[in-house]
């Protein structure tokens, strides 16, 4: 090991890693090790697809999912015999049977940073301070997915929506597991075609041989990691430009029919997309709506979000389940944490780690069940046995994926890296 990277690694070891990842999250030393073999940490499943659906500031449990009375919001029943929702989901509720719900979902963290990396790897995030190139979940389910398959590249996560904190951070997994995003649900691969008018092919191509020229002419006088890095990156955009699967990505192509069941808003051509990349098996897709921080204007908030998602949802999961997708793909809907049961005279929640609602389904698990409950306010739950930590859940959701939540991989320092934390454990009842 030469003095240069020497320093790196020790930088890395004493805590800058932080900073370094947050500024380019591409950066891995381990990505670059091609002569390693590839670490396994897959379990058989028949499960090619995990649909994430993020609900990012905490979604108020009592005014969705688990009816109180200290609700603005009419209960409705679902398609679950005995199971009520509240009308933000009334289109959803109907087609609840094809999956299941969790009542019973908590943590300690009440800090939107500190949940959301739980959430995002199984980690609190005093047991992460330790791994500064932790991946996402996401990440370590396309890894698992895909990391023996040789072919061209084409996305294993897919993120749509909202960006921040660990969503699409494939850390110390390397780029080819990094969160693909998707903004523009329009026009989702705009970026792979020439900024300014239609080139030709031979003008592209011309473009891409100088580019390489230059590329390789930098490498012989800066042999870095980081420089190999963007040329993997050049590599993997033209492979994905070039995919015979692209089409995936356009949901223009659907008939009017189907768009109008999805709803023109960008939540449901979102819902409408990750249908089409499940079909493709793209192994993580990322859907993050945020707005759920309803300190004040609670019911307002909740009304706008839902009026614009609740089709959506409803269509995507009637999709799935009619075309048997749902076999093979794990749903998953959640949030950082609930909020209080309290509303208080300025119309509004604040954050309630205690406990909160969970939709999964899909994959191994039975269809229209229900684990857990809350006490009569959604204050807390009232089965021990059937409470849900957060870690619990990445654990079910990696078991329920084909991932082995016990598995172990080495991260960039070449330390040995637990998938899930110790206390981790499966939701055996729903698998």
């Amino acid at each position: 090991m030469d003095r240069k990277e020497f320093l790196k690694k020790s930088m890395l070891s004493l805590g800058m890693g932080s900073f370094v990842f947050s500024q380019n999250p591409f950066v891995s030393l381990r990505a670059d090790d091609e002569e390693k073999e590839k670490e396994s940490i897959s379990l058989p499943s028949k499960v090619k697809t995990v649909i994430f659906i993020e609900m990012m500031g905490g979604m108020s449990h009592v005014d969705t999912l688990d009816p109180k009375p200290n609700s603005a919001f009419s209960k409705v029943n679902s398609s679950i015999s005995g199971l009520s929702v509240l009308e933000p989901f009334s289109l959803t509720a109907k087609q609840l049977h094809s999956i299941g719900i969790i009542r019973s979902t908590w943590s300690e963290e009440g800090d939107h940073g500190f949940a959301h990396t739980l959430l995002s790897t199984g980690y609190r995030m005093t047991e992460a301070m330790g791994f500064p190139d932790i991946p996402h979940f996401g990440s370590v389910i396309a890894y698992a997915k895909k990391a023996n398959v040789k072919s061209s590249y084409f996305p294993s996560y897919v993120s749509i929506g909202g960006r921040g904190g660990k969503n699409g951070n494939s850390g110390f997994l390397g780029i080819n597991y990094s969160g693909y995003h998707v903004g523009n649900v329009d026009e989702p691969i705009q970026h792979l075609n020439p900024s300014h008018g239609k080139f030709s092919e031979e003008r592209i191509l011309r473009r891409k041989d100088l580019v390489s020229f230059m590329n390789e002419e930098f490498s012989k006088s800066f042999p870095t990691k980081e420089a190999n890095h963007w040329k993997k990156m050049l590599t993997a955009a033209e492979e994905f430009r070039n995919s015979k699967d692209i089409d995936s990505f356009r949901i223009s192509l659907e008939d009017e029919k189907t768009k109008a069941r999805y709803g023109t808003t960008w939540q449901g051509k979102a819902m409408l997309l990750a249908r089409r990349l499940a079909k493709q098996e793209v192994p993580f897709i990322h859907i993050s709506i945020g707005g759920w921080d309803t300190h004040t204007g609670n019911k307002a908030q909740i009304t706008k979000i839902m009026k614009e998602t609740d089709m959506g949802i409803a269509a995507l999961l009637e999709d799935l389940n009619q075309t048997g997708l749902i076999k093979q793909t794990l749903f998953v809907l959640t949030s950082e944490f609930g909020r209080t049961p309290d509303v208080g005279s300025r119309d509004g929640r604040d954050h309630h780690p205690k406990v909160w609602s969970t939709l999964i389904g899909g994959g191994p698990m039975e269809k229209g069940f229900v684990w857990g409950e809350t006490d009569e306010l959604g204050a807390k739950a009232t089965k021990p046995n059937e409470a849900v930590h957060v870690r619990d859940l990445v654990a079910t959701i990696y078991k329920a994926a084909g991932v082995d939540p016990d598995g172990e991989l080495t991260n960039s320092f070449g330390r040995p890296f637990l998938l899930t934390t110790k206390k981790a454990k499966p939701i055996e009842g729903l698998l």
